[in-house]
């Protein structure tokens, strides 16, 4: 696999944004995105917990992806959630998007309940079922 250098990670996000649009909740999104992942051979942890945005409200169960090798978190569905608590306003500063380092987001929290691995999850997904959920309606 490739090292995860700042180049790869904006090539990934680049790749990944495609998908941002798809029809998907975080379940969803989620299996769109290790499919991807998986059909390029990346490393990645699916995980179901909580996300908490601290002083507004918490997401659960909710779904996000890790890479294990870097510890970035991929995540195309927090603010999508997180737009209906308080302060919508706040959600783009204080909330991630796509692919980040978790570090760099001291307003949220993930707490892991639940590992899961790609192919207990339904992932590659078959491409009919792909076609499905990336399909705009």
């Amino acid at each position: 696999m490739l090292g995860m250098n700042n180049e790869f990670i904006n090539q990934l996000r680049a790749e990944l944004d495609v998908w941002d649009n798809s029809p998907t909740e975080c379940d969803g999104h989620s299996r769109v995105v290790s499919t991807v992942l998986f059909n390029k051979g990346i490393e990645h942890t699916i995980w179901c917990g909580s996300l908490q945005w601290l002083g507004h409200g918490q997401v659960s169960p909710h779904y996000w992806i890790e890479l294990p090798e870097c510890g970035f978190i991929i995540d195309y569905r927090a603010r999508m959630w997180c737009a209906n608590m308080e302060n919508p306003k706040l959600v783009d500063m204080e909330v991630p998007h796509s692919i980040f380092n978790p570090k760099d987001w001291n307003q949220v929290q993930y707490t892991k309940i639940q590992q899961q691995f790609p192919s207990g999850f339904g992932v590659p997904l078959n491409d009919w079922l792909f076609k499905i959920l990336t399909m705009r309606i």
